[in-house]
């Protein structure tokens, strides 16, 4: 059947799926934050050295919410009904865990003493991720004996996430009329891509920024997730192609661009898992969605973690922790922490949207 006869109803494993995506960033952030180096991270050798876990999860992140904010842009009837769901969606809980990062746990970490951390301390960068303007994850003074001094390191994302939701909004003028303009984005968005990456474009000082690099790359899967929806009642999932896109993504690791590869094959593959009617994980619908609450607070627990219970390591005296036993207790903590938030600040919120 076709993406389009298969999504038809809410039954799907989409939120499993991204259940899985944040767990990967939890697993990869363990290294970054525990010993600084990642070689250990097991979908570094998967991908031949090209990607990381993390890195990937992101990915399938903006593959599944190209699809799901270009369908829930079609299917409402006005845009401010669409911003208020996709602010309800996102900002309370992102609010609540910057304030307590800022005024909480900031002052109680820092080197500096309470006074001195609002005194001398500059915390508009980090404020500024709640109006989605700032990539900057760091507070006076907190982590300086850490591999990573970022205080969330998973907030950079949001920011593309947001400008995502807004071009959505602004080009459907485009594509409800015209659904090849989603792919002819993609195309375009590659071509950056590649051209920052291998061309003369990155040389160019316009282009040659992080955000430009960024922006191209995690556009692609935004708008592959987005021609899977305005295509889906062409698209078929079938083993036959799902067989193909596998060998397609394994020869992309071994002999193409990675990203390229994954935006293609690799979106396949989520789709196919995502709706497959018989392998549904309705058990899982029934806790809630913990993916959003994971994958806002797993990296500063983890930070915290290495902050009382690392040791100094012999050579620069960074603090270190051994990465799996950060992983379990994290785990430990973030997935209560993410069903409280769930339950009590995330669907709440979200009841909100259609009053």
């Amino acid at each position: 059947m076709t993406i389009n006869e298969a999504a038809i109803d809410r039954k799907n494993n989409l939120n499993i799926i991204r259940l899985v995506a944040s767990l990967m960033v939890l697993y990869m952030h363990s290294f970054a934050v525990c010993v600084g180096v990642q070689d250990e991270d097991i979908f570094y050798t998967l991908t031949n050295h090209k990607d990381l876990a993390g890195g990937i999860a992101v990915y399938i992140f903006f593959i599944i919410s190209g699809f799901l904010i270009c369908r829930s842009f079609d299917r409402t009837s006005s845009v401010f009904k669409y911003a208020k769901a996709r602010f309800l969606r996102i900002w309370p809980l992102l609010f609540v865990v910057v304030m307590v990062l800022a005024f909480i746990v900031g002052p109680i970490v820092s080197v500096y003493t309470f006074s001195q951390y609002f005194e001398y301390g500059d915390l508009k960068g980090f404020l500024l991720n709640l109006i989605f303007i700032s990539t900057d994850t760091n507070l006076p003074g907190v982590f300086p004996n850490h591999y990573i001094h970022s205080v969330n390191g998973s907030l950079w994302t949001l920011m593309y996430e947001v400008i995502w939701y807004i071009l959505v909004a602004i080009t459907s003028i485009i594509w409800k009329k015209r659904r090849w303009f989603a792919p002819a984005m993609y195309v375009i968005l590659a071509g950056i891509y590649f051209g920052i990456t291998y061309g003369p474009l990155g040389s160019l000082p316009v282009l040659s920024s992080g955000y430009m690099l960024n922006m191209s790359k995690l556009g692609m899967f935004f708008t592959i997730g987005m021609t899977a929806y305005l295509y889906s009642d062409k698209i078929i999932l079938s083993v036959r192609a799902l067989g193909f896109a596998i060998l397609g993504l394994v020869m992309g690791i071994l002999f193409c661009n990675f990203i390229f590869t994954f935006s293609i094959c690799g979106a396949y593959i989520i789709f196919y898992i995502a709706f497959q009617k018989r392998f549904i994980a309705k058990w899982y619908d029934k806790v809630g969605d913990l993916s959003y609450g994971i994958y806002i607070m797993t990296f500063p627990i983890q930070q915290i973690l290495v902050e009382y219970l690392g040791k100094p390591s012999k050579t620069y005296h960074t603090l270190t922790m051994n990465p799996y036993l950060n992983m379990a207790l994290t785990l430990a903590i973030v997935v209560p922490l993410s069903w409280l938030s769930w339950h009590f600040i995330e669907r709440p919120c979200l009841k909100l949207k259609n009053k």
